[in-house]
């Protein structure tokens, strides 16, 4: 099924209730500021994945706005896929923004939905209580699964933290996956049909190799991160996310930045 597909990748929203600042950044105004950039563009996504930290603490208030920026940002027509992050809640996610009191509420939040001919694989790499993930040998598996499913225009993977990360190492183990190179030899045989992996969590844009296929974070809806400052990362003001096209099975992706 040749032809070309745009959709947005938005990351690390850390959304809080009106009035509550998130290291001295109002959120809502970060993400109202990506809102009014998307509504500038001159193309219309198929669809937005949020590659997770929806909120900066995971409480039902926060995600009372996650709805509200939801309802803006698909305005009810353009499908929406979330991915949770290490600032969210599975259980109060799923009680308020799904609304949906049967499922396991502590279980990953793992799925797929094929849209326009493309799979969108979206895993849960949270670990409760930790800022590093995890995917587990679960997940793994439940992946190499959807992977053998067909998809006429491939495969597209959705996790909250990254998998390589341009960055001295030393800041590794806080944000790359633990099981990275397993989900690097799971994607490897597959390559042909995933056709990338989008990441957050490092609140910056970066790309690199990776199974074959293209391997790209988002800028952060919140705030910058700056890794080769020294021992500690810094942040740097402005919000952003990606534009992304599949054209032919070749994934591109651009980062548009929005000055703080």
């Amino acid at each position: 099924m040749p032809g070309s597909t745009t959709f947005l990748h938005l990351t690390d929203l850390h959304l809080a209730p009106p009035g509550q600042l998130v290291v001295g950044i109002d959120p809502i105004r970060q993400m109202r500021g990506v809102l009014a950039r998307i509504k500038q563009l001159d193309v219309s996504p198929t669809f937005i994945v949020v590659s997770g930290d929806l909120t900066e603490d995971g409480s039902a208030e926060s995600y009372e706005v996650v709805n509200a920026v939801l309802s803006e940002l698909g305005g009810g027509v353009t499908p929406v896929l979330l991915a949770l992050g290490n600032h969210d809640d599975r259980a109060t996610f799923r009680r308020v923004v799904l609304r949906d009191e049967r499922a396991d509420a502590l279980a990953p939040y793992c799925y797929s939905w094929l849209i326009d001919g493309l799979r969108v694989i979206v895993l849960d790499s949270t670990i409760p209580g930790e800022a590093g993930g995890a995917l587990g040998a679960a997940q793994l598996a439940w992946l190499e699964g959807e992977l053998q499913l067909p998809a006429p225009r491939g495969n597209l993977i959705v996790l909250h933290h990254p998998c390589r990360l341009a960055g001295p190492v030393h800041h590794y183990p806080q944000f790359i996956v633990r099981e990275a190179a397993a989900l690097e030899a799971l994607v490897a045989p597959h390559q042909e049909r995933v056709v990338g992996v989008l990441a957050g969590h490092s609140h910056q844009a970066n790309s690199a190799p990776f199974g074959g296929t293209l391997h790209a974070t988002a800028p952060a809806v919140l705030v910058q991160l700056d890794f080769f400052a020294g021992d500690e990362y810094q942040p740097v003001p402005g919000a952003g996310f990606n534009l992304c096209q599949l054209d032919d099975g070749e994934l591109i992706v651009s980062p548009v930045l929005i000055e703080g």
